[in-house]
């Protein structure tokens, strides 16, 4: 689509809060703590409840209801974040080819110990317990009951009931005393409401299993892995590991009928290696953001690798929180891990950084787990949500800060660009186009995350890549909230930025994007094991992993030197007038509603889809000064 051209100003936030729509402009409300108290403002704002569907008030929370908060503080020198990525690939630079452990970061960006100790001293002089700061003491957590949390951040908090379920928010913002102006940025946990979801879409192949002209198969596939597992059909509508790496360019079709026999609706499911073209990914440590118990999805991937013959990674779960017994995300994570892994090949070792539950507050704990840990190169998280949602709840504020440290430390996070289109996924089914208003999705807008957004994969008779088009309900657009990093207004050869939007200073989502899998029918979906049976699935939460796992080879093969992508890759594309992508596999082809495959960069796919073994050829280690 034509993209209308601005005047080239720094916009923030703020200013395109007030461009969006008149139902975010919230009144605040002050309880009468304010009169004994001089108070700041934080991010946090009252919960837009009258946009809840089907909300019913209950009234106030009872005041000993047990809460567990988490109070982002503010880092320091964050005009400085972006220059020392610069600083990072400028070579002569004392940073150069530098990235920064969890304490340096802390000495150059972290709030200082006074501010860390003057928080947690408030908190425990409150009534709060188990008061205790994160390494990188961007957030202290504490526990405490509804009265406390109501007294030390002069809100209120009431109960509602939200589709049959009963949930407490806050209706009034989160100040803290003027003392902690400039220190506290934002209180997390004030409501319990799950507004993230992943961006996962079940889908069914184009013909019976058995007999044509049946119909669709069922979405699980009956049988007893590893043997008898329905491996991709003639048609190339589902895919196992190697045929995703044959896909991008990281194996070899050499082998292609021994990797992917066709299933005929028989038992056999033997599998061997593809010839790899590159380092797989058996050098770098990867992640994934998850939540619940994960005892079948470690029991689901050991299934996988038996079932395609792939080495048997090492895996860390590590509980951000209070262990959760929830299993209902189990195909989410199922699904990130195997096809992260699978298309790696095999990387070095395998974290989940696991929350309690899918709330801003407790999801954060998990990212920042993941950062704070330093263990991996990169980390995925397959959900999202509105980003008006965590704009106004303040997490988007405190989630940028731990993005920000990843980067810095040399560690990718990728998100899903999500499965709304054009809109941002809001209430409804994954998979739909414009169900939702018209917003990019978090955490893929985040500066410092790789969004990834949906293709439809087709491929030749022995898997190599053919050709893609955009994914109709691919996640993509321009941000109201978020500004655009310096990598997103490279130019390459041409004399306009590679992302228009950055002249009004508005990130720009997706980055990149890879296969979704389809919509209903089957296009490339995974067939992955979900509690010890095959399912076809996708969306951009197979499209996120895809990427990371391309990712994690391509850092192998550099030694895990390279480090945040996002400053390397918008450098193997060019903008305006010349408009190309051609290191990618550029995708021409689709709309996701309100914006158009393009040559070049494009709001529905990004930079086009990974050409893993030309990617990794030509990466480069430096920025252009």
């Amino acid at each position: 689509m034509q993209f209308s051209r601005f005047q080239a100003q720094k916009v923030t936030p703020k200013l395109r809060l007030s461009a969006f729509v008149g139902w975010l402009l919230l009144a605040a409300f002050t309880s009468p703590n304010a009169l004994a108290q001089t108070w700041a403002s934080t991010a946090t704002q009252a919960y837009p409840v009258q946009y809840l569907q089907q909300a019913t008030a209950i009234g106030s929370l009872a005041p000993s209801t047990p809460m567990h908060i988490v109070v982002g503080l503010e880092e320091q020198n964050a005009d400085q974040v972006q220059p020392t990525l610069r600083a990072m690939l400028t070579p002569g630079n004392s940073l150069y080819g530098t990235s920064l452990t969890v304490e340096q970061f802390v000495a150059k960006f972290g709030p200082t110990t006074a501010q860390v100790n003057a928080v947690k001293s408030y908190l425990s002089d409150a009534g709060f317990t188990s008061v205790t700061a994160a390494d990188n003491q961007l957030l202290v957590e504490a526990d405490g009951t509804a009265a406390v949390v109501q007294s030390a951040f002069n809100t209120t908090l009431e109960e509602y009931s939200v589709n049959g379920a009963t949930v407490y928010l806050n209706t009034a913002p989160a100040q803290v005393p003027a003392s902690l102006s400039g220190v506290v940025i934002a209180v997390l946990g004030l409501n319990n409401v799950v507004g993230l979801h992943s961006d996962l879409t079940k889908l069914s192949l184009s013909t019976g299993a058995t007999k044509q002209g049946q119909g669709p198969r069922p979405l699980t596939d009956p049988c007893t892995p590893p043997a008898g597992c329905p491996l991709p059909a003639t048609a190339n509508e589902s895919y196992g590991p190697q045929d995703y790496q044959i896909a991008y360019d990281a194996a070899s079709p050499a082998a292609a009928s021994a990797v992917t026999p066709a299933w005929t609706g028989g038992t056999s499911c033997s599998s061997f290696a593809a010839p790899q073209l590159l380092s797989t990914g058996e050098c770098t440590a990867v992640g994934i953001i998850s939540e619940g118990d994960l005892t079948q999805v470690v029991t689901d991937l050991r299934t996988y690798e038996k079932t395609y013959t792939l080495p048997e990674v090492p895996v860390t779960v590590v509980n951000a929180g209070i262990a959760s017994s929830d299993t209902s995300g189990e195909d989410e994570w199922d699904l990130d891990s195997q096809t992260s892994t699978g298309i790696a090949n095999q990387v070095s070792h395998l974290y989940f950084y696991v929350a309690t539950s899918m709330t801003d507050s407790d999801l954060g704990l998990a990212i920042n787990k993941a950062v704070s840990s330093n263990q991996v190169k990169a980390f995925n998280m397959s959900f999202g949500e509105c980003e008006f949602f965590p704009y106004l709840d303040g997490s988007m504020v405190l989630d940028d800060e731990m993005f920000g440290e990843a980067a810095l430390q040399g560690i990718t996070p990728f998100a899903s660009a999500d499965d709304n289109g054009s809109a941002c996924p809001s209430e409804g089914p994954n998979g739909v186009p414009l169900d939702g208003p018209p917003d990019t999705s978090y955490p893929a807008s985040s500066p410092y995350v790789i969004a990834v957004g949906g293709t439809n994969l087709f491929t030749n008779a022995n898997f190599t890549y053919d050709y893609e088009i955009a994914w109709e309900a691919s996640g993509g657009g321009i941000s109201l909230f978020e500004n655009s990093p310096f990598w997103q207004a490279y130019t390459g050869s041409g004399s306009e930025p590679i992302v228009l939007s950055t002249e009004n200073g508005s990130r720009g989502v997706p980055d990149v994007s890879m296969c979704a899998g389809g919509t209903e029918l089957s296009i490339c979906a995974a067939n992955i094991i979900v509690d010890g049976s095959a399912e076809l699935v996708g969306g951009t939460s197979l499209s996120s992993p895809l990427s990371m796992g391309s990712w994690a080879r391509i850092e192998s093969s550099h030694s895990n030197k390279l480090g945040f992508a996002g400053p390397l890759i918008y450098q193997l594309a060019n903008g305006a007038p010349t408009l190309t992508s051609p290191d990618f596999n550029d995708v021409i082809l689709g709309t996701n509603g309100l914006f158009t495959a393009l040559p070049g960069y494009d709001y529905v796919t990004g930079l086009g889809s990974w050409d893993i073994k030309v990617v990794n050829k030509v990466i480069p280690t430096t920025y252009p000064q």
